[in-house]
């Protein structure tokens, strides 16, 4: 069997699966929409959103390492316990561009920082580019908030912005909290209750 048709097999094979993994996220917002109806749905990500795996990635460690290893990002479980108090009725919902395989190590950070409790759904999707599938799932039925740096290139000194996936959360969902209030909230502890406050009053009544 030739080099060139072994690639173009494997290329195929790793697409499908893609494909697959996609269809799968997209299916799984659908059954917890069906299942959990809520007026509000909080979206998080988790990779410097909740996580701040790309602290460690920048220092040279492998993402499966960071993923574990990880600390919260600073003040963003507090912001998250002030989103539950606020909107008490809202449904949490956790989108992370992670392969399968990361699933046991992140559900094991997760309960390691008291967020299995919440009774969000973990989801994955294979590339941050599938997530506005999701979220639009997720926007059919309810007032969707997304909170998501959607940053990229964490190995360097100054990480890029999906710019593209910016404007597709801010289309989807009625409130968007990115890398900007996520960097506030990091830096300053009493950005916490402000940042939600914000969030809540922005929703449509």
């Amino acid at each position: 069997m030739s080099r060139s048709f072994v690639g173009t097999s494997g290329g195929a094979v790793r697409l499908t699966r893609a494909k697959w993994e996609v269809w799968t996220a997209v299916n799984q917002a659908r059954r917890v929409r069906r299942s959990h109806p809520a007026t509000v749905r909080i979206c998080w990500d988790l990779d410097n959103t909740l996580v701040d795996s790309g602290t460690l990635i920048h220092a040279g460690r492998s993402l499966p390492d960071a993923i574990v290893e990880a600390q919260p990002v600073p003040n963003m479980l507090e912001f998250f316990g002030a989103m539950q108090a606020l909107l008490p009725e809202a449904a949490h919902f956790i989108l992370s561009a992670r392969a399968r395989s990361m699933r046991r190590s992140t559900v094991a950070w997760l309960q390691r920082h008291g967020l299995t409790s919440t009774g969000a759904a973990v989801c994955f999707v294979p590339r941050a580019d599938a997530k506005p599938r999701v979220w639009t799932q997720l926007a059919r039925d309810a007032r969707l908030v997304i909170v998501d740096d959607l940053t990229y290139d964490h190995e360097s000194d100054r990480p890029s912005v999906y710019l593209e996936l910016v404007e597709c959360a801010e289309r989807a969902a009625c409130v968007y909290i990115g890398l900007d209030q996520i960097s506030q909230i990091a830096a300053d502890s009493r950005a916490v209750e402000a940042v939600a406050a914000q969030a809540v009053d922005s929703l449509p009544r």
